[in-house]
């Protein structure tokens, strides 16, 4: 069974419930607090921090990139990836690039205003110290707001004349992994009232958006952290079939660790049960039972840990 481990305000989550929708899957909605502590996730990611977590039984996708190809190995269906290295690379500049925008903008004062109404003065201030460490105490926003105005700009005239070119989606007249991409990007903005007018007057994007939104999320069953660990324990994990890749300095059984290379660099250990170019998976203990703990390669870093 399928357990999703967010929150509703997370953007990354956001692609992913959407992506559930696609499929039309169902599945149980775990929703974590939006800053640490998180004590029933982390025996399950090995602590790993950023969200979402999605759960396959005792099966754990860490980054949303990864869960994407896991979700689509799960129900047998890669038509999302037919486009091959467009539509990757699409989806990874608005993961990162577009990512960066619109945090910058979100993260502007009068836009944050809004954002920290819905917290108490402690709360504003667990959320900016949990951020601040999230980030190695880097600036949450990297662009300023002028810089990723203009970027923004630029990137919706380019996006509606696309749109207007290949019909329903980004790459064609059926969706891609680049849609759900660049759509959770958007509905972050859209999502907050001083920004959310930046998206009007674009049609074309606002009727693709459309299209995605009533998608929906699937099937989603509440639940909570203690079901899901006791799905983890009570399920065996399944090994994917992966070819490893040439030139690496690990092998299956190797003790290793995994760790993100941009923010939230904590880093996960456990022992290589497989990979290829595009994923790692580590086995880790959970009490009596063990769960595999995925990756993807680009974004992170694996390294040796003998001891």
């Amino acid at each position: 069974m399928i357990y999703l481990h967010h929150y509703p305000a997370s953007l990354f989550s956001e692609k992913i419930r959407a992506l559930l929708g696609y499929y039309d899957l169902p599945w149980h909605s775990v929703e974590i607090p939006s800053i640490m502590p998180r004590p029933l996730l982390m025996p399950l990611s090995g602590g790993y921090r950023r969200t979402p977590v999605l759960q396959i039984d005792a099966n754990v996708y860490c980054d949303s990139k990864i869960i994407c190809t896991g979700l689509a190995r799960h129900v047998g269906d890669d038509s999302l990836y037919k486009q091959g290295f467009v539509a990757h690379r699409t989806a990874d500049w608005a993961d990162s690039q577009l990512f960066k925008v619109t945090v910058a903008l979100n993260f502007r004062p009068e836009a944050l205003t809004v954002m920290m109404g819905q917290f108490s003065a402690e709360e504003a201030a667990a959320f900016a110290k949990d951020r601040a460490e999230l980030s190695g105490d880097q600036p949450i926003a990297s662009l300023s707001p002028a810089a990723a105005m203009a970027y923004l700009n630029h990137a919706l005239h380019e996006l509606e004349t696309t749109l207007a070119g290949t019909g329903s989606y980004l790459l064609g007249s059926t969706p891609s992994i680049a849609d759900f991409a660049v759509f959770h990007n958007l509905w972050f903005l859209n999502n907050n009232p001083v920004n959310a007018p930046l998206l009007k007057g674009f049609d074309q994007i606002q009727a693709w958006f459309k299209r995605i939104v009533d998608m929906g999320h699937g099937k989603p069953t509440d639940s909570d952290g203690e079901a899901a660990l006791a799905a983890a324990r009570d399920s065996q994990p399944k090994r994917p079939d992966l070819v490893m890749p040439e030139n690496v300095a690990y092998e299956v059984g190797d003790r290793v660790t995994v760790t993100p290379v941009d923010y939230g660099c904590i880093p996960v250990d456990g022992t290589l049960v497989a990979a290829s170019a595009e994923e790692v998976v580590i086995e880790r203990p959970l009490d009596d039972s063990t769960v595999y703990v995925h990756f993807p390669q680009a974004g992170f870093e694996v390294q040796s840990n003998p001891g």
